[in-house]
Formats: structure tokens, C-alpha cells, sequence
């Protein structure tokens, strides 16, 4: 049976219990992967110092200090269910389809009854890549500097479309 690569585009073709089974296939084998890494993390902790900062905080006197063995799983679950809380907030958040589905492009006639300006100014927006819109007083648009790249200043171009 050959394998179809739709599944990887859409894994949510494939059968609940399949992919949840495969699921439990991964954790195990990481799990293994983990437990052959124990010796070589060992090393690095044993040469880190890690040895003497266990015995320093928690075996000092012959006694472990009881705020530390509190308090410090305590910050480490808070940090944990702060970060695990974050992301299903945010994975509710964006899970709607329509907050993430492509936004269609706006006309040059709305730009141009946005600015209330004329159709002129927004032609200009859309074909200058850098641009200065300048505006009175009363925030209506006035004229247009289109920028190139690389040009001095006073080389600008000067589209005028007053409103």
C-alpha cells in the first residue's frame, strides 16, 4: 500500500484514532530518545556544576530547606500554566477562519474617498512606492511627493491633486 502525501497537507484527514495512535507511537519514542540522552546530559550537569549547586541549596546542614523545596515547584507550575493559559488564549483567539482569511485589496477610489481627495492622489499612491502625502489644516490632502530610492531629496517628483 503506497502512502498518500495528502495527509501530511491535511492531517486531519486521517482517522482519529490513527492519528492518536501515532501520537502515542511519537511520545514513546521520544521518551526513548530521552532516556538514551540521560548519560551525556548527566556529563554536562556534573560539569556545569550542577552537583554542588543541588548540594548548596538543598542538602546543606544535612537538611533540606523547606522554603526552596515549595517555592520552587510552585514558580515553576505558575510559569507553566501562565504559558499553557497564553496559548490556548491565543488559539481561541485566532481559531476563527475569518480573522485569518486573506483581506481583500482596497480600490483606489476608496483611498480616494477615504483622503477625500481626487482619484489623481490615490493613482499616485499606488504607483509610487515611497511617498509623502502632504495635508492642510484641516487634514485634506493637498499634494503628493512621490520618493525613489537612491535619489536626492531635491529630485522629487511633485504630483499635485488638491482636494
Amino acid at each position: 500500500m503506497k502512502h498518500d502525501s495528502t495527509y501530511i497537507q491535511n492531517p486531519s484527514a486521517q482517522p482519529a484514532l490513527q492519528r492518536t495512535a501515532w501520537g502515542f507511537v511519537t511520545a514513546a519514542f521520544w521518551l526513548l530518545y530521552l532516556y538514551l540522552l540521560m548519560p551525556l546530559v548527566t556529563l554536562l550537569m556534573w560539569a556545569l556544576g550542577v552537583r554542588t549547586a543541588v548540594s548548596e541549596l538543598y542538602l546543606r546542614d544535612s537538611h533540606v530547606d523547606p522554603f526552596l523545596l515549595v517555592v520552587l515547584p510552585v514558580v515553576a507550575v505558575t510559569c507553566a500554566a501562565l504559558l499553557i493559559g497564553w496559548a490556548t488564549y491565543n488559539r481561541a483567539r485566532f481559531r476563527d477562519r475569518e480573522r485569518r482569511s486573506h483581506i481583500d485589496n482596497v480600490t483606489r477610489e476608496e483611498i480616494a474617498g477615504g483622503l477625500g481627495a481626487e482619484a489623481s492622489v490615490s493613482l499616485a499612491l499606488s504607483e509610487a512606492k515611497i511617498c509623502i502625502l502632504h495635508m492642510d489644516d484641516a487634514a485634506n490632502p493637498t499634494s503628493l511627493t512621490a520618493t525613489m530610492p537612491g535619489v536626492p531629496r531635491m529630485a522629487h517628483a511633485r504630483v499635485a491633486g488638491a482636494a
